[in-house]
């Protein structure tokens, strides 16, 4: 399935704003993006790489362990978003 890039607004602009988040995808393969990064290529590669692991892990399941993971390592050290970073300069995912 495709992913769903919408601009950030209210709610989604807040949080992203407050937790210093550039974008967030959610498991219903929406990616809320602030504006000012709505072009970033990098950016888009690596919110991709959060929907392939939805794909591949089911939404629910990814969701409960992202949070798990977000808890006991922390955003950087989250192993999704390891991936995603590792990943986010790969160009097959431009598609």
């Amino acid at each position: 399935m495709k992913a769903k890039f919408v601009p950030a607004y209210g709610p989604w602009r807040w949080f992203l704003r407050g937790g210093g988040y550039r974008a967030i995808t959610m498991p219903w393969r929406t990616i809320y993006v602030l504006r000012e990064h709505w072009h970033d290529p990098v950016l888009r590669r690596h919110e991709r790489v959060h929907i392939e692991q939805i794909e591949r892990d089911g939404a629910i399941r990814f969701t409960v362990l992202y949070l798990w993971y977000l808890v006991r390592y922390g955003y950087r050290q989250n192993p999704y978003e390891v991936e995603a970073y590792a990943r986010e300069g790969d160009l097959d995912l431009d598609g």
